[in-house]
């Protein structure tokens, strides 16, 4: 019965679950495809297209609320597993969002003709190396801790004070980031002439970005995918194609590179979010369907006990009260333990994830 290999399907979490054949196929056909595209837009880069002044919020506003929402659910996957690998990555779609903020209102000719926050000409194009720099890093943070959370648990007693610190940590970042790019404007390398940047190519700062994202890529490859890991690679890899074409490939604002770049950058921003909605979707509909099915067989039980009193004279007794319901909750908390208590019976844990399902088993049982 469907309902019976739900703990089986659970893994040990949405954020730790490894990714199936069938993923990995997709993953790698979306990259090809994007692979296709950005070699056949790349000739054409430089081709001068018309100023849409509304481009910029409308499309910084979409990716803003994509990585926002992705660092919601991340920060949630991190609370429940007390794990800091998570909350890195989720600290670094919180630093993508709040640098997308800075970048659209310095950008000129979003909200005015300089950009607002005292922005110099400099403002917009450092904040773009900051924030595509940035992101990087916060990956090769995730990548460097993820095989470690159990080892850093006691970094994550308290996950809730935990969250709330890299919160802070990142709000300010990313306003001393963007004080540096305005009140420190001067301080900063000249990469901007009028709308042309490539000084930005000429003085190595958008290849080290485009570097830095490749090792980032590099380092979250591992021979049994998660599931995050997975869509987060493909995640580095788009973004490889739009810096590429924004800031390397491409020499000035408004032309088709500038487009196309960031295009694919608000392709990649949804991948590894559209990957937890789709795998939570599916553990919510597995815990329906399981917890139909056990209602079911109670069912079948209860009427078939009543057929064996009555076969055997037994005289009716009183009605008795109805059981408890069991919340979805309390039915997944239940299949969770069991699962941990499998897992712990395997001869084939490693040392760090047998400490990791003992702890995940203990949080369950206290509930």
């Amino acid at each position: 019965m469907r309902g019976e290999g739900f703990a089986d399907r659970f893994s040990v979490a949405l954020a730790t679950a490894r990714a199936t054949p069938f993923q990995k196929k997709i993953a790698i056909v979306i990259g090809l495809l994007c692979l296709m595209i950005f070699l056949g837009v790349a000739p054409f880069v430089r081709t001068p297209l018309p100023r849409i002044p509304a481009f910029i919020p409308a499309y910084q506003a979409a990716l803003f609320f994509i990585d926002l929402i992705t660092a919601a659910l991340l920060i949630d996957q991190c609370l429940r597993l007390r794990s800091l690998s998570l909350l890195v990555l989720a600290a670094g779609y919180l630093f993508d969002a709040l640098m997308i903020v800075s970048h659209t209102l310095s950008f000129p000719g979003a909200f005015s003709s300089q950009g607002l926050m005292g922005s110099g000409p400099q403002t917009t194009a450092w904040l773009y190396i900051f924030w595509h720099g940035g992101f990087p890093l916060f990956v090769i943070g995730y990548a460097l801790l993820r095989d470690r959370d159990a080892a850093m648990r006691r970094w994550m007693a308290r996950p809730s004070t935990a969250a709330a610190l890299a919160v802070a940590v990142v709000l300010l970042l990313v306003a001393g980031l963007t004080l540096l790019t305005t009140a420190g404007h001067d301080l900063l390398p000249v990469v901007m002439r009028g709308n042309n940047y490539s000084l930005l190519v000429t003085k190595g700062f958008s290849p080290a970005v485009w570097l830095l994202t490749l090792a980032a890529l590099g380092m979250l490859w591992q021979r049994a995918l998660r599931v995050v890991d997975l869509w987060l690679m493909l995640v580095m890899w788009v973004w490889l194609f739009d810096i590429g074409l924004s800031a390397i490939l491409g020499a000035s604002r408004f032309d088709l590179g500038f487009y196309a770049g960031r295009l694919f950058g608000l392709i990649a921003a949804g991948f590894l979010l559209v990957a937890l909605v789709v795998e939570m979707a599916q553990l919510y509909a597995g815990a329906i369907h399981a917890l139909a099915a056990a209602d079911d067989r109670l069912g079948k039980a209860e009427r078939a006990r009543e057929l064996v009193e009555r076969a055997e004279g037994v005289a009716p007794r009183l009605p008795r009260a109805s059981p408890p319901q069991i919340t979805v909750d309390a039915f997944i908390r239940q299949q969770n333990i069991a699962h941990y208590r499998r897992l712990l019976g395997s001869d084939t844990l490693s040392g760090a994830n047998r400490r990791t399902i003992e702890q995940l088993l203990k949080d369950e049982e206290r509930g």
